[in-house]
């Protein structure tokens, strides 16, 4: 982590920003190409390979719902630096910075990927704080001392985990969710997952540390498409207000974290 500025302020934090707006920009471009997958090897640079085009594809939307989600952020990023290091230099670059097929947005994006391939995940990250645990984990002093599930904010992150599990399920339409049978069934899912953390959570079971921490990440993600992507401003700040205040309950039950 770079310390700087007033009361220490951590560098790693600006990754989070980086990550929910450069991975909803991606994500959003990725999602229309993977049902039009030749389509686009076509039209790209006079015509790309087919597994080359899904691999574009990939780094787009599943490299945006990583970043989103603070999970493989080096990874992703970097991936994505191929991508509009290619978008820059060979589909753009002769029309200029500005105007009509400019470079200056792929340059943005290719920018932010960059930036987080140097800073890596936010604090707040799956990374940081489930898949760094589990390394750290090897210690016996961490698996002795390294969650604190008695604390009280954590009891109420799992209370909100169980509110919003259910909230989830009976409000799924005005939260944005589409219609059909496999939408329907990842937000059972979800709920039943949310709210079992939760629940799991209250009763300060030492494994719930983990499943919490993803679903919350996870709604934190699912807050940024909803504000950024689906436009549901209001619905998609409070939803990543909630998301925030969880994550970082959670994140304080990590001793000295």
């Amino acid at each position: 982590m770079i310390a700087s500025g007033p009361g220490g302020f951590r560098g790693a934090w600006a990754s989070l920003p980086l990550e929910l707006i450069a991975g909803t920009i991606m994500f959003a471009h990725g999602l229309p190409k993977i049902a039009n997958g030749e389509t686009f090897a076509e039209r790209a640079l006079g015509g790309i390979p087919l597994f080359l085009a899904y691999l574009v594809i990939a780094s787009e939307a599943a490299g945006g719902l990583l970043l989103l989600a603070g999970l493989l952020v080096r990874f992703s990023a970097f991936s994505h630096v191929l991508v509009m290091g290619v978008a820059v230099f060979r589909a753009h670059w002769a029309a200029g910075l500005t105007g009509q097929g400019g470079f200056e947005f792929p340059l943005i994006l290719l920018a932010a990927a960059a930036a987080l391939v140097l800073l890596g995940p936010d604090p707040l990250s799956i990374d940081e704080n489930v898949l760094g645990n589990f390394r750290r984990s090897r210690d016996n002093a961490f698996r002795r001392n390294g969650v604190d599930m008695r604390d009280p904010l954590v009891k109420a992150a799992g209370v909100v985990l169980v509110l919003a599990g259910v909230a989830l399920a009976a409000a799924r339409n005005y939260l944005g969710v589409p219609e059909g049978v496999a939408p329907l069934v990842i937000t059972i899912i979800a709920s039943a997952a949310s709210a079992a953390s939760g629940v799991a959570l209250i009763l300060a079971k030492p494994w719930a540390y983990a499943p919490a921490f993803v679903m919350a990440r996870l709604y934190l993600a699912a807050s940024a498409l909803l504000f950024f992507y689906v436009k549901f401003a209001v619905r998609g700040v409070t939803a990543l207000l909630m998301s925030l205040a969880i994550l970082a309950a959670l994140r304080r039950a990590r001793r000295g974290g």
